[in-house]
């Protein structure tokens, strides 16, 4: 993904009306102070005071009972609607999850992995008290090793007991799994509550632009905002 790196940059950018620039504003809409009513932002005090990082949320500590990989397919709001679920179920069924792999080819069509896109550690760190995140599997469940996982899409719109009856187990005879489609594959309705609040959580709170993608929805949006341009939120999906 492109980062616009000077204001000379974004004059190139085409004079769009009622449309977002970037994708960081479609989840920062903080980043809009100054546009449409929102309190002007003072850029120069938050240059002057960057907020120091909160420690580190203390790590839940479980077994457990394999490794999954998910490829998320669709378009970038659907492929993140995707992470928050399996996020979900990682924790349901006690796994550890490997960093989700980004559609490139049925609709997204981006060269963009997940840390091209995403901030990394701030998943992983950001959910350590909920769940066990790592970038890759270990070697031994490589191909190298003669190791082939699961392959399987679950099945769509199901609830908390169809991963507890039907995929668990599985894990005991696959230690890996890997879910090769990830779209609408959690009920939106009718699973605990404790489910719905830690999807929240990865979407709101988890799922971080990397620092490039903030700067530049910053950067674009104190822009509009001098020229006083007018502009509305509208998701490119």
């Amino acid at each position: 993904m492109e980062v616009i790196r000077s204001e000379r940059d974004i004059d190139k950018l085409p004079q769009l009306q009622g449309q977002l620039v970037t994708v960081g504003e479609l989840w920062h809409p903080h980043l809009l102070t100054g546009v449409l009513g929102f309190r002007k932002m003072s850029v120069g005090v938050e240059e002057s005071l960057p907020s120091s990082p909160p420690p580190p949320v203390p790590s839940r500590n479980y077994t457990s009972n394999g490794f999954l990989k998910v490829s998320c397919n669709g378009g970038l709001n659907q492929m993140r609607s995707a992470i928050c679920d399996m996020v979900t179920i990682t924790r349901l069924l006690n796994l550890t999850l490997v960093i989700p792999e980004l559609d490139k080819a049925s609709f997204w069509a981006d060269p963009s992995n997940f840390e091209d896109i995403f901030d990394v550690r701030h998943f992983i760190d950001s959910l350590r008290d909920e769940v066990r995140i790592i970038k890759r599997l270990p070697k031994k469940f490589g191909p190298r090793y003669g190791f082939k996982p699961l392959i399987m899409p679950p099945v769509s719109w199901s609830n908390e007991k169809y991963y507890l009856q039907q995929i668990l187990p599985r894990f005991s005879q696959h230690k890996v799994i890997y879910f090769n489609r990830t779209d609408a594959r959690l009920a939106n309705n009718g699973i605990p509550l404790e489910l719905q609040r830690l999807r929240c959580r990865v979407n709101f709170q988890a799922l971080k632009f990397t620092p490039e993608i903030e700067a530049s929805g910053k950067q674009v949006g104190s822009y509009y905002s001098r020229e006083r341009t007018i502009f509305s939120i509208a998701s490119p999906i």
